[in-house]
């Protein structure tokens, strides 16, 4: 065995195959009628359950619950090989057995595949051993003879995927930003640096204003209440604007469990009334010109308000 074998090996993880995986793979591949397709099915069934539990002790989302997945006449000429991660793609888990030099990619490739991860199933069909995986080949290249020399190792594989993850979360957070210049695009929005140089716009009425700061107030109807909401709005240089939010009832007291939430960064900061106060309070620091919203919730019914720094 030469060096690459020797580390994929070293790095390889061992699986134990329960008799439920083995029971639940014969059911799955009796479904086919040639003896040797069905026995092709049953061990690369084996690699599925063996790789979907390895990835959920991980902490990765799984999907093997799809009635249609097991049922062979509905996939047509395809077997079942794929795992998928939720969000990520599919996996295609092919058996090979120890020592193997060479393996042939699968030709029914399922949509949306991530990659290749290869598995050894031990002659007694109770243990495995997770070996390495192929990333993102090229699906051009199925039925093609690959080496074991070729693979990368399973801490490979969860770099990849680490690295995938990220990168959808990049995206997420991205097309939430898009969702929000959308929404503000379709929305009233109040210019606050106009308060700073005595221009209102609406129902906003000026309390206090000087030559950095200024604050306004407005009703805000809310599930039958009028609530106050009180904005002040400061520039003490060209790079920072801080923004004071206060809301108010009209009564005495908030109600309990009325929430008040604005954007943080790529999440969203939330006060709860739990317990007799007067007001909500919160301090934001934003760029000049930065989009934010100020959202009074209680229960099912919410009003935002829209601004601009």
């Amino acid at each position: 065995m030469n060096d690459k074998l020797n580390v994929l090996h070293d790095l390889a993880i061992p699986f134990p195959i329960s008799a439920s995986f083995r029971h639940q793979a014969r059911a799955y591949a009796a479904q086919y009628f040639a003896p040797n397709i069905q026995q092709r099915i049953y061990l690369n069934t084996l690699a599925v359950f063996v790789a979907d539990a390895y990835f959920q002790i991980l902490g990765f989302q799984t999907n093997l619950n799809r009635p249609e997945r097991w049922n062979a006449s509905q996939r047509l000429w395809s077997e079942a090989n794929e795992l998928e991660l939720s969000g990520l793609g599919n996996l295609e888990c092919c058996v090979i057995v120890k020592e193997q030099e060479k393996i042939i990619l699968p030709s029914d490739i399922s949509s949306n595949n991530i990659g290749y991860l290869f598995i050894e199933i031990a002659d007694s069909e109770k243990e495995a051993m997770l070996i390495g995986f192929l990333a993102d080949f090229d699906t051009e290249a199925a039925n093609e003879e690959v080496k074991i020399t070729d693979l990368q190792s399973m801490d490979d594989l969860i770099d990849y995927l680490s690295d995938k993850e990220t990168s959808l979360i990049g995206q997420t957070q991205t097309a939430e930003i898009d969702d929000l210049s959308l929404e503000f695009t379709e929305k009233k929005i109040t210019y606050l640096r106009n308060w700073l140089n005595n221009i209102y716009e609406g129902d906003w009425q000026p309390a206090t204003r000087d030559l950095r700061n200024a604050t306004c107030k407005k009703n805000i109807p809310l599930a039958g209440q009028i609530f106050k909401m009180q904005l002040s709005v400061s520039q003490n240089s060209e790079e920072l604007v801080t923004v004071r939010v206060i809301v108010q009832s009209e009564n005495t007291f908030l109600p309990m469990g009325m929430q008040v939430s604005v954007p943080d960064e790529s999440d969203i900061y939330t006060k709860t009334v739990n317990e007799s106060g007067d007001l909500i309070d919160i301090w934001l620091e934003l760029s000049p010109n930065e989009e934010f919203w100020v959202e009074l919730r209680l229960g099912e019914t919410f009003v935002r308000e829209y601004f601009i720094a």
